[in-house]
């Protein structure tokens, strides 16, 4: 038996999901879109309070009141209603593939687990590791992100460590943050590769799934809900 490492945003589907989710509750529950007011102070304030972390807490007050119910039942509608219909098909085939002949299969994302894990368990993947975002009884202003803290580069290895998982026989991402895991893996899967990714992996194998995902207007969607 192998293992096989999955991304996931980007590389599952197009797009990033903490976008994708925040436009998910904006348009489920729209006065929270007030929490764009929030994200300028938070950004100007970032590069003195811990960088990308805070800013991904600051991000997630869209969410903020949500009972710990109602958010396990957004995010499981999410998952099935949203992020299942965007799967790149030939990416689920590998997936597909890998499961068939019974390798350890890994979801390791760097977005919260509060609908990662939702996906994982969707998917039938052996495991899931995404980053620990505390909710309590309802989802607090600022979510607290949990040691080992944001499950991004380096953090993916140690967590994979956890697991007992040193090494790979293949890994999948769209994304340069996840060198540290390709460097655990005989080879690698690059899925709509920047011209950098492709540069570090010279060697990788190349999928370029279709998509009719633009920049800008997803971003913005993203934010305001639109």
């Amino acid at each position: 038996m192998a293992t096989a490492l999955f991304d996931m945003d980007g590389t599952l589907f197009a797009g990033d999901s903490q976008l994708r989710f925040c436009r998910w509750i904006l348009r489920r529950h729209g006065w929270r879109r007030l929490h764009v007011l929030a994200l300028l102070p938070a950004a100007l304030l970032a590069p003195l309070c811990g960088g990308g972390k805070f800013l991904k807490r600051a991000f997630l007050t869209y969410a903020w009141g949500l009972r710990r119910e109602l958010l396990v039942d957004e995010c499981r509608a999410f998952v099935q209603e949203e992020l299942i219909p965007a799967l790149y098909p030939d990416v689920l085939a590998r997936l597909r593939t890998h499961q068939t002949a019974g390798d350890t299969t890994v979801l390791c994302s760097a977005s919260p687990e509060w609908w990662a894990q939702e996906m994982g368990a969707a998917l039938g993947f052996t495991h899931t590791i995404a980053t620990p975002v505390e909710i309590a009884e309802r989802v607090p202003l600022f979510p607290r992100i949990s040691p080992p803290g944001n499950n991004k580069g380096a953090n993916k290895v140690i967590r994979l460590a956890a697991l007992g998982i040193t090494h790979a026989a293949v890994g999948y991402t769209d994304s340069t943050a996840d060198l540290p895991m390709l460097a655990l893996c005989e080879r690698a899967v690059l899925i709509n590769p920047s011209a950098k990714l492709m540069a570090a992996c010279p060697q990788g194998e190349v999928l370029r799934p279709a998509h009719s995902l633009r920049t800008l207007p997803f971003l913005l969607g993203g934010l305001l809900g639109l």
